[in-house]
């Protein structure tokens, strides 16, 4: 076994350099399962504009509410959903 020893001021150096990388590493993975919930499937996006799946399919066909299909499984991001029901608010108002 080999032994070597390094300055006390380099050790601590290397700690705090240690410490920023796990740091780091915990906001980038907390900020990954963030974007994970920003995604929402075909009920709750029914649920939240309080339209029926086949007005959300025609939506979708006509390319006004973008999504991604993983599978059978058609997901939206939330934004996507907000901006577009912010669009049509203020159509309304016009």
């Amino acid at each position: 076994m080999e032994i070597i020893s390094i300055e006390a001021e380099t050790f601590e150096e290397m700690n705090r350099t240690l410490d920023l990388l796990i740091q780091n590493t915990h906001l980038k993975n907390r900020k990954e399962e963030e974007n994970l919930t920003d995604w929402i499937d075909n009920q709750d996006v029914c649920l939240l504009m309080d339209i029926s799946p086949r007005k959300l399919l025609t939506l979708r066909r006509t390319g006004e509410i973008p999504y991604s299909r993983i599978d059978r499984k058609i997901y939206y991001r939330k934004k996507d959903i907000t901006a577009y029901m912010e669009k049509e608010l203020q159509k309304g108002n016009n």
